[in-house]
């Protein structure tokens, strides 16, 4: 028995027989030899490997879910794309090599191109290309995949969709590599589909191709664990399965997500055991209180790790620090403005204090590794915001990796919570990866209303039809662009505002924990009437 500790990319349990991939005995690209033919034949035997790779990629995103469906699309149009296959066909046309030494040199080129990059994201793009590349070759030599025949964990220098395409989802358990990391198409994938996923170290992985059978927990893997330990880790991975099951089985006929609002204090207790889907909102600025000084990144990371762990799978979406405005820390020198309501917060305060703002950063992709957390962006108003923000986001995941932290990138949503949000959502989604609609400020700046104004109740009607036609917008937007949309703020909870939310298209709402219960109770009634009058949801604006 041997034991490693790797970097993780999807956080997780596993235990499987091992299932090397790209073993030693497949990595020679055309064993036997290969009969070269003339420039013609090349050419079709090069767009017959094509024709039956982008077969298999069409059947596999068929097979999935929308997320995972447009990375397998994303492959076929890299395999069919001028830049690749039109560089192959050149090679063979103008300097006369055979089709593996054609693929073999344009898949080298091309993943070098990326590799050199400074862009993390296209670095890691690297590596399908080298999946694309690798899969053409097997074809072109007339060889096959070895098939998954029983619950397994995949071992291999490093992976790419194209190699996943072919296989049984269904039976991998796990994912170890040498080379990959969170931002890889491989590792999303992993997590749409509950697959936990460690890299990071060429030995373990060849250690793990040459064993039996492994066992993976979190960042820990054990390799040809004793047979107790190894009966015991399946038995654990099978009540996990149960219970994961047993939860969708509960919300079945739900399906409106009820999530948690939090702020200050949480008893991480409470919180795992609320029955709260997950939390649709953290406020981060509410989680340091009485600090005279700014919080670290140590101190920011064990609290949200603290958060993501005690929700487990369940989503955990952290809000940056929201500051400016009523809330202004005195460790952060704001400006004093006359309209503070209009004037530096939310994203605004973070893209001007970059230090800080990647301190939290980096603090919550290292809290990643530990849950399902996603980061959200408040007081968005333009589509750069988003785009800074992203490129932020992978400043600090190439400090944390030269460092040699452990880290996940994160989903990346945004507030919808002005009329320029709403009003731009289709752009902004575009940019984003979900929505979640803070409807008391979307109310305030829609209706010039002041969130603490004296005597104008009347004009803060719960479900003031204006507000509710800027929800319905975004929530449509979002819908086109396949990105889910969330509520949070009084309208989430409010009895006579839930139908016509769930109506919309709203797929989840996030409430404190003390109106968990109810609201779940307003959901399911309203879907219900939903259900038995589908013309109401025409009906609603």
């Amino acid at each position: 028995m041997k034991e490693f500790v790797l970097k993780v990319a999807q956080r997780g349990f596993a235990a499987g027989k091992a299932f090397p991939v790209g073993a030693a005995d497949e990595k020679e690209d055309v064993p036997g030899g290969y009969a070269a033919g003339t420039p013609e034949e090349e050419l079709h035997r090069f767009d017959e490997a094509v024709r039956v790779f982008g077969e298999e990629l069409a059947g596999a995103a068929a097979a999935a879910d929308e997320d995972s469906a447009a990375i397998f699309k994303a492959e076929k149009v890299l395999l069919e794309d001028e830049w690749y296959a039109g560089a192959v066909r050149q090679l063979i046309r103008a300097e006369g090599l055979d089709a593996p030494a054609a693929v073999r040199k344009t898949g080298t080129d091309l993943a070098r191109e990326l590799r050199a990059s400074e862009n993390a994201y296209l670095q890691q793009r690297s590596d399908d290309v080298k999946g694309v590349t690798d899969r053409l070759l097997a074809l072109l030599r007339g060889g096959k995949e070895r098939a998954l025949t029983a619950p397994s964990i995949l071992a291999a220098e490093e992976l790419s969709p194209a190699q996943l395409s072919g296989m049984d989802v269904s039976l991998i358990r796990g994912i170890v590599t040498a080379k990959g990391g969170p931002l890889s198409h491989v590792s999303i994938l992993a997590g749409n589909l509950g697959i936990p996923y460690v890299y990071g170290s060429r030995e373990a992985a060849a250690a793990a191709c040459a064993c039996s059978r492994l066992i993976l927990a979190g960042d820990r893997l054990i390799l040809d664990p004793e047979e107790e330990m190894y009966a015991q880790a399946l038995r654990r991975q099978e009540e996990l399965a149960m219970r994961k099951g047993k939860r969708a089985a509960d919300r079945l006929g739900s399906r409106t997500r009820v999530c948690a609002s939090i702020s200050g204090a949480v008893d991480t207790e409470a919180l795992r055991t609320s029955g709260a889907d997950g939390v649709g909102l953290c406020r981060t600025e509410f989680l340091f209180p009485g600090h005279t000084a700014a919080p670290s990144e140590e101190e920011q990371t064990k609290v949200y790790r603290a958060i993501a762990e005690a929700m487990g799978e369940r989503e955990t979406v952290f809000r940056t620090m929201d500051l400016g405005a009523d809330k202004n820390p005195g460790w952060l020198a704001l400006p004093e403005e006359k309209n503070p309501a209009l004037g530096c917060r939310g994203v605004r305060v973070s893209l001007k204090e970059r230090d800080f703002f990647k301190t939290q950063l980096r603090a919550m992709l290292r809290a990643a590794v530990s849950g399902n957390l996603k980061i959200m962006i408040p007081m968005v108003t333009s589509v750069w915001e988003v785009e800074a923000v992203r490129a932020c986001l992978e400043e600090c995941a190439k400090e944390l990796a030269e460092a040699g932290t452990a880290y996940r990138m994160p989903s990346l949503g945004i507030m919808v919570e002005t009329p320029a949000a709403a009003l731009t959502a289709e752009q902004l989604a575009e940019k984003a990866d979900f929505f979640s609609i803070g409807t008391n400020d979307l109310t305030q700046y829609t209706l010039a209303l002041d969130r603490e104004a004296q005597g104008l109740e009347a004009y803060d009607a719960p479900c003031y039809e204006v507000v509710l036609k800027l929800v319905c917008m975004t929530a449509e937007a979002g819908r086109r662009k396949h990105i889910p949309t969330a509520v949070c703020g009084e309208l989430a909870g409010s009895p006579a505002a839930v139908k016509r939310l769930i109506a919309a298209g709203i797929e989840a709402l996030s409430v404190p924990l003390p109106k968990l219960a109810e609201t779940r109770r307003l959901v399911r009634k309203a879907e219900e009437e939903l259900r038995q009058f589908p013309d109401q949801r025409r009906e609603v604006f």
